[in-house]
């Protein structure tokens, strides 16, 4: 039987812009530099790349714009104090510009949520637990589709607050996203289907049963993919 012969794949090219931003990366990770070090200037990295300083530039602004050094003009560059926002920021534009990525954000949100429940149940005060009472009061209350939205989207902020992670903080600008562009399909799910799909979590966190929570978070995500 003869051996299937496997085609060459053609070879990516690599930006130089891009070489430059894994290269500004590197000097970063290897030189162990925290936030608030200085990097080498303009001139000096121009002169070890052996780039114009225009592609440098080009990277510098993007390496800026995704949060991970800040320029400032006339003192110099300096690592920044990484901001999850940032990411949030960009892929928020895909969701806005690809429906598709609402899905897959859907599955994210499923794996995120019910994960970070581990963390809830094991940090979670008395405290928290009156605060997600008042904030589900206000979903059963709710006059209208936004109402609702904005109460259902504050219920699960704070849920995931409460597991002290601040990445996990900064995946409620996601939701944020995920309640703006499904909006218009809440009117398919009973404001009380909500609420007390709401309720039966937080009596399963005050119990501090783990796996309950998680089995009432699921079904209460995957709603939004029946309907």
């Amino acid at each position: 039987m003869a051996m299937q012969v496997k085609k060459l794949e053609p070879l990516k090219r690599t930006s130089l812009t891009s070489q430059v931003m894994e290269a500004v990366k590197s000097y970063i990770v290897d030189n162990n530099l925290q936030p608030g070090d200085r990097l080498p200037t303009e001139k000096e990295l121009v002169t070890t790349l052996g780039v114009s300083r225009n592609i440098l530039r080009e990277a510098l602004k993007s390496l800026e714009a995704v949060g991970l050094i800040e320029i400032k003009v006339g003192d110099g560059m300096y690592v920044s104090d990484f901001d999850y926002s940032s990411v949030v920021t960009h892929i928020s534009f895909a969701l806005a510009r690809n429906g598709k990525e609402l899905e897959h954000f859907l599955e994210a949100r499923l794996v995120i949520e019910v994960g970070a429940l581990d963390f809830v149940v094991e940090r979670l005060s008395e405290d928290d637990i009156r605060g997600l009472e008042q904030l589900n009061a206000r979903v059963s209350k709710a006059e209208n589709v936004e109402e609702r939205a904005q109460a259902d989207l504050e219920f699960h902020k704070s849920l995931l607050a409460i597991a002290g992670n601040p990445v996990l903080n900064e995946f409620g600008a996601f939701l944020a996203r995920f309640f703006t562009e499904t909006q218009a399909l809440t009117d398919r799910h009973n404001t009380q289907v909500t609420a007390s799909a709401h309720w039966a979590l937080i009596e399963a966190l005050r119990n501090r049963d783990v796996d309950a929570a998680k089995q009432i978070m699921r079904k209460h995500i995957l709603t939004w993919k029946e309907g």
